[in-house]
């Protein structure tokens, strides 16, 4: 019997407009009535969740950062694998030299060491062709305000900003150019004590090598009192592999990656045909 469901945000249980539909809202409803938990697994921070969550007044304890942060329902940190910062020049140097976009993700907001418009405009561009999401959402009153380009400030000392208090959560580097990105990959392979994955072909999110949502999962899952074959995952980009390699009851939406797609114990509906909640009817 699942006793705990844990999902992806963005291209699982998000439409491509980053909404929740009535579907899967009501999906989640019914089995938090039969007792079931719900939980989010996401490469978000708790700033860009938590409107979201508070939208369709969802209670519910998330994995942050790909598992940088383990966080309660009211986004206190109970758990954390933050970014060594013995090796984060060495990162930021990869990126620079193949002249590559990022945005560093930290436990205090969000930071640039280029011109924070340059990065955020580079983002809205991806967003729109990536997502086919519209500019006009970036805007001022703009439903993608608390996207994490929108906030970006710039380091003005880098090392200064290594050598703060600053927990770092995770580097999120991305470019058009794909060929890019796997150079970038090759080189980080050489460094230890970091993990590296793709939500999409273009990107990289660079994070301790302990910030995996999988591995996070099964230790909450332990505190929890749960086996394994009582959670079920759902989730769509190659961050959600950890999740799909340790856990049976993964399904992945029509729009996944198609490794994710090989993985899942079932493919159901898209993102944007409420795909979430064909997997929870099937399962409860």
């Amino acid at each position: 019997m699942i006793k705990l469901i844990v999902s992806d945000m963005d291209g699982t249980l998000l439409a491509h407009d980053s909404s929740i539909s009535k579907g899967n809202i009501e999906a989640i409803r019914y089995a938090q009535s039969k007792g079931v938990q719900f939980a989010i697994a996401t490469g978000r921070d708790y700033s860009s969740l938590k409107g979201i969550l508070e939208a369709h007044d969802l209670k519910c304890f998330s994995i942050l950062g790909n598992g940088a942060q383990f966080c309660n329902e009211n986004g206190e940190i109970l758990s954390s694998a933050y970014f060594p910062k013995k090796c984060f020049k060495q990162v930021l140097q990869i990126f620079d030299e193949l002249k590559i976009h990022y945005m560093i993700f930290t436990a205090n907001g969000f930071y640039s060491t280029a011109e924070p418009n340059v990065v955020r405009d580079a983002f809205i561009d991806r967003c729109v062709v990536q997502f086919k999401r519209k500019r006009e959402d970036y805007l001022d009153d703009g439903c993608n305000q608390d996207m994490a380009c929108m906030k970006l400030k710039k380091i003005g000392d880098l090392d200064n900003f290594i050598n703060s208090s600053i927990d770092i959560i995770k580097v999120e580097a991305f470019n058009n150019d794909v060929s890019l990105i796997e150079k970038a990959k090759e080189k980080l392979q050489e460094i230890d004590g970091i993990a590296y994955l793709s939500s999409f072909d273009d990107n990289i999110e660079v994070t301790d090598k302990a910030a995996q949502k999988g591995l996070i999962l099964e230790n909450v899952i332990e505190e929890l009192g749960y086996s394994k074959d009582e959670v079920m995952v759902l989730g769509d980009g190659l961050n959600d592999i950890t999740l799909f390699e340790r856990f049976k009851y993964s399904f992945a939406p029509g729009n996944a990656n198609e490794t994710i797609k090989a993985m899942a114990y079932q493919v159901v509906g898209a993102c944007e045909e409420d795909g979430v909640s064909q997997a929870i009817y099937m399962m409860l």
